[in-house]
């Protein structure tokens, strides 16, 4: 109470200097530093302070070493905050992963059945033609009447090949002359025929554990789906040509009778000698007998428009009996 009425007290117009910071004139600007740390330096020229001036150096000099001596606050360190993934951000980077993994025919039960699901594709037009070519067949045919040459399918193992009636009509009963894929050859006789389609059975003699193609019964065809044909044209077996089914459900008028009605047209190229080979679609089947090609008016062949007979039709003489 008494520093503090001291204070009161005393003059406010001069600034206060305590006597052990006295080191310079009175007059001069660094004559006091009230909160420094310069080290007291008596000087011979210091003045004595009063009892009022050394009771208020006093209290300030308590109130600055009070001060000084508080701890330095401490800022808090400064971090980034942490990035968190939102729920909707997690479900995108799970569906690519999931991509990824089932992109990586990875092993999870997901996986799995989205594979099983998926269906093969379908062979290359060479693993096709590998696959049918041993079950297609050359016919040759030398009678009184003419000579006759054209293709055929085997469809059982005991022989049985179905071709063109108009490949088989000049034989009049007589011999036909198979050439297997291998160069093997046999006799055979005519058992079946159906004019009105334009098909034909013969049953190939002394032969066993032949390749029989495929048959598509009540496959669904589609304009666009690729097909080959398979045959002998002018006399070169094993012929393979490319095309696609160009249109269906074609009426083909042929100069025989009611002509081919239903049939398929494909631009595979088809040549005299093809009559009787199959068309076959990328599963290996057959799904037609090569038939006819369209031809101009003055007897030229068209290019890419043959014509030919829907393997439905002829499963009746396919399954029917041997005569």
């Amino acid at each position: 109470m008494r520093r503090l009425r001291a204070m009161e007290q005393a003059p406010t117009n001069t600034p206060y200097t305590p006597s052990q910071y006295r080191r310079v004139r009175n007059d001069s600007p660094w004559s006091y530093d009230p909160w420094g740390t310069t080290e007291p330096a008596e000087t011979a020229d210091a003045a004595e302070a009063t009892p009022e001036e050394e009771a208020r150096g006093s209290l300030l000099h308590g109130l600055g070493e009070r001060f000084r001596r508080l701890p330095r606050p401490r800022l808090p360190e400064r971090t980034e905050p942490k990035k968190t993934t939102s729920g909707k951000k997690r479900g995108v980077t799970a569906v690519v992963l999931g991509a990824a993994l089932l992109s990586s025919g990875a092993t999870a039960g997901a996986t799995y059945g989205l594979v099983s699901q998926v269906s093969q594709p379908a062979a290359s037009p060479q693993a096709t033609a590998s696959a049918v070519q041993p079950s297609v067949v050359s016919l040759n045919i030398t009678s009184p009447q003419g000579k006759s040459t054209g293709s055929g399918v085997v469809v059982d193992e005991g022989g049985r090949i179905l071709t063109n009636h108009h490949v088989v009509e000049k034989a009049g009963g007589g011999p036909v002359t198979v050439t297997f894929n291998d160069g093997k050859k046999a006799q055979a006789r005519v058992v079946e025929q159906d004019p009105g389609r334009d098909l034909a059975v013969v049953q190939a003699e002394g032969v066993r554990d032949l390749q029989p193609a495929k048959l598509a019964y009540g496959s669904e065809l589609e304009v666009g789906q690729q097909v080959i044909a398979v045959g002998s044209p002018l006399g070169l077996p094993g012929t393979v040509t490319s095309g696609i089914v160009s249109a269906m459900h074609r009426s083909v008028p042929t100069g025989k009778g009611a002509g081919l009605g239903d049939a398929i047209q494909t631009d595979a190229a088809i040549n005299p000698g093809n009559s009787g080979g199959p068309l076959v679609n990328m599963d290996g089947e057959v799904i037609g007998i090569n038939t006819a090609v369209a031809s101009g008016k003055n007897g030229s062949e068209a290019a890419g428009l043959g014509f030919t007979v829907p393997i439905d039709q002829a499963r009746p003489l396919v399954d029917g009996p041997v005569r």
